[in-house]
């Protein structure tokens, strides 16, 4: 195998085991990642949701106890010594504590009175001594909380039952308590709400002490690791891993309880590996469909180098063995021996002389050339005389209009203008032509050290260019001659005297010719927009936001027109111009659009700066940046205003029955009621007030004639403070009274009955 298509091939099947393999790696990791995101989040809602659940269920039976206790029957007799003979007493202490056991979950309640030594509870009115542990009591009653909740393994309470132990009265200024109100919650009723999902693990519920006693799974153990780390937690909420499980945890404000969620590793990893088998199958897939792609592509692509070595062998006078060497080291040694002979190089440099020569000058015009390099160059492209003295001319087409040229041919007439310029002067008397910023510009070498005869030389001359060039084209020129100069690096200021110049048509007109010398040299201060340039421009924008073109246009020229008049130079022109197009800019951009992509320019800006007299500016404004404008804007405005009308529309029919104006409804869209009026006229063909009125009839109607409302109270629902002024306005639209209406309508009603 050639040594360039074994090296391409293997290449291309790199690349794309790379390519692949990456890939794959990068969709599995965010893939696996993704998934054990979705499973903690999944975690945390479900651990808020029993926190929630089992908080809901110990607040109900403490809100039920504490009622309890509050009522009349235990404040009165809760703390009095009673005995077997208090029966009634005792029957109602009963029945309030029994009642508790209609709470879902309670097991047992036990009313106790310390200092009296007696105790209500499922057995009747027994002594404290019936209590299982007597010294629990006394604990409970130095406890310094008037209510608590107790959960743990201990013997003391029965079957792993939740205790809530209240202490009375509740609003003591000793410690000790008098009385006590215990409630035992079964663990079973709990563990109900306790939600179970296999698939994001077990949930447990630990006491304060950080103890398991609740648990969703069929054992309540739980690891001594993660016992430990939620002994060390501090956070209310967290999360953390150990080697084989993922713990999501939430500590509760409310009783200190702990709420954990243990999910083992391998559940969470178990669709991962589903998902890296299929990632793994897919690049493998891909891997095959490339590696053929790439077989047939590489000996596609070596084609062309095979018949190039072909070539070689053919032209090269003896047979080469290319098969063994590297094919571009081969041809890389035939190309160097052809491009090797000074003959083909100097050709190749007569052949660009032109091309280089225009370069150079395009330098030197730009100031980016020194006095040494252009004199060292000067005789190598066959410049003039060395010595005389130079004058730049800049030509520009004035206007294309009324000739037989399209601004799309602006440039082959430029260059047309360049040809004739190179071959109406001797080359004795030019330094150079060339084109540059929709300008011809031209290098006069002088014949005479005197100013006024080099003045009066260069005007000459670009007399017969601009003679010369309305003979044989027909096109109105102007041309711009800067100062006689010495020194080649003087070029670029000549030819911006040039330039400016050519600025003073927007004053003296077109088909210009004028020198530098000839301009007003007063200095001048930039000019201050007018008060009536700004309403001018001010209507102006604002024909543009209503989408009025008339409008538009119109005050367009009489801006155009009042800067003008006021014989602006060029420059002061073409800034107030610019200020004009940065408002419209910031307009379109306001309405979601953007000025470049509405004239299809990469950028306005540019185009605008490249515009040279203020006939060009005002018809670029009026034929390729105001006519998409308004068309944009327009655009905008109708589906504005069908979008208002039709809110205001919904508004009225859902508040016909209220006070609606104009002002109230400016204020809910944000719109000047003014603007709102003549919206909803223009789209709906009424006024806003009208139509209310109309719709508001209309429901006078419905009601007169399918109703029993008294007339006062259709009016007073229709939001009118007396019925006089319901009647009139009812007569004026219907042509009737209400009450005729109902009347006329009920007759209709009972002939069709009959």
């Amino acid at each position: 195998m050639p040594k360039y298509l074994y090296r391409l091939l293997v290449f291309s099947l790199l690349l794309s085991v790379v390519s692949v393999a990456s890939i794959g790696v990068i969709s599995y990791y965010i893939a696996s990642k993704d998934i054990r995101k979705k499973v903690n989040e999944g975690n945390v809602q479900i651990l808020l949701q029993n926190q929630m659940r089992m908080e809901q269920i110990l607040k109900n039976v403490e809100m039920v106890a504490v009622q309890y206790i509050n009522s009349s029957l235990v404040s009165d007799f809760l703390y009095d010594d009673l005995h077997n003979d208090d029966f009634q007493t005792i029957n109602n202490l009963s029945k309030g504590l029994y009642n508790l056991h209609s709470i879902e979950g309670v097991a047992e309640t036990r009313l106790i009175n310390l200092e009296h030594d007696w105790m209500i509870s499922n057995l009747g009115f027994t002594s404290t001594e019936d209590f299982p542990n007597q010294d629990l009591l006394s604990e409970y009653a130095k406890r310094p909380q008037n209510l608590f909740w107790l959960a743990n393994t201990d013997s003391v309470l029965q079957a792993n039952n939740i205790r809530l132990v209240i202490n009375l009265p509740m609003l003591s200024s000793t410690n000790a308590a008098k009385a006590l109100l215990i409630i035992d919650i079964s663990q079973d009723a709990l563990l109900s709400n306790l939600a179970q999902n296999t698939q994001l693990g077990s949930i447990y519920v630990l006491n304060r002490d950080r103890e398991p006693f609740l648990s969703s799974s069929s054992t309540a153990l739980v690891q001594p690791a993660i016992l430990q780390k939620m002994q060390a937690a501090v956070d209310e909420t967290g999360y953390f891993e150990t080697d084989a499980t993922a713990v999501n945890y939430r500590v509760s404000s409310y009783n200190g309880w702990s709420y954990v969620s243990i999910v083992s590793m391998e559940a969470i990893t178990k669709d991962s590996k589903k998902i890296a088998f299929i990632t793994l199958n897919a690049c493998l897939v891909i891997l095959i469909l490339i590696a053929f792609a790439a077989f047939y592509g590489t000996f596609r692509m070596y084609r062309p180098i095979r018949r190039l070595f072909t070539m070689l062998e053919q032209f090269g006078g003896e047979s080469i063995g290319f098969k063994k060497r590297d094919e571009f080291a081969l041809i890389e040694e035939r190309f160097s021996t052809l491009f090797s002979t000074g003959k083909d190089l100097q050709q190749q440099l007569r052949a660009q002389r032109g091309q280089v020569k225009e370069f150079f000058l395009l330098k030197l015009i730009m100031g980016q050339v020194t006095e040494s390099e252009f004199s060292y160059k000067y005789e190598t492209y066959g410049f003039g005389e060395k010595g005389k003295a130079i004058g730049v001319l800049a030509l520009q087409i004035d206007s294309l209009e009324g000739t037989r040229y399209s601004d799309s041919e602006k440039e082959l007439l430029l260059f047309a203008i360049n040809n004739v310029v190179a071959e109406l002067i001797p080359s004795d008397c030019i330094l150079g032509t060339l084109l540059l910023d929709q300008s011809q510009v031209t290098l006069l070498l002088g014949d005479s050290e005197d100013p006024v005869e080099l003045k009066g030389y260069f005007y000459r001359m670009a007399e017969l260019i601009a003679s010369k060039v309305n003979e044989l084209l027909q096109l109105k020129i102007s041309i711009g001659i800067s100062r006689p100069f010495q020194r080649y690096t003087d070029a670029m200021d000549a030819y911006s005297e040039a330039l400016e110049a050519l600025k003073r048509r927007i004053s003296l007109g077109n088909e210009l010719i004028l020198n530098y010398e000839d301009i007003e040299t007063v200095n001048r201060n930039h000019v201050q927009p007018a008060a009536s340039w700004s309403h001018f421009e001010e209507c102006m924008v604002g024909g543009l936001k209503t989408g009025d073109a008339t409008s538009a246009y119109e005050y367009f020229n009489q801006y155009a027109s009042a800067i003008l008049v006021k014989n602006v130079s060029f420059n002061d022109f073409q800034t107030l111009m610019l200020q004009l197009i940065i408002k419209i800019y910031r307009l379109v951009q306001q309405q979601g659009g953007t000025l470049d992509g509405l004239v299809g320019t990469k950028s306005v800006m540019i185009r605008f700066m490249k515009l040279n007299t203020a006939e060009e500016i005002t018809a670029w404004f009026k034929t390729e940046l105001i006519p998409p404008t308004l068309a944009f804007l327009q655009g905008r405005i109708d589906s504005q205003y069908i979008n208002i009308a039709h809110q205001m529309v919904e508004l009225i029919q859902d508040k016909y029955d209220q006070d609606i104006t104009l002002e109230m409804c400016a204020e809910q869209f944000r719109f000047h009621p003014v603007y709102l009026s003549r919206v909803f006229k223009k789209e709906m063909g009424i006024t806003f007030i009208d139509y209310l009125t109309n719709y508001r009839m209309n429901m006078a109607k419905l009601w007169l004639r399918d109703s029993n409302m008294k007339i006062t109270e259709i009016a007073e629902r229709l939001s009118y403070t007396n019925s006089t002024g319901f009647i009139r306005t009812f007569r004026k639209a219907a042509g009737m009274t209400p009450g005729q209406y109902r009347e006329s309508h009920s007759r209709i009603h009972a002939g069709d009955s009959s």
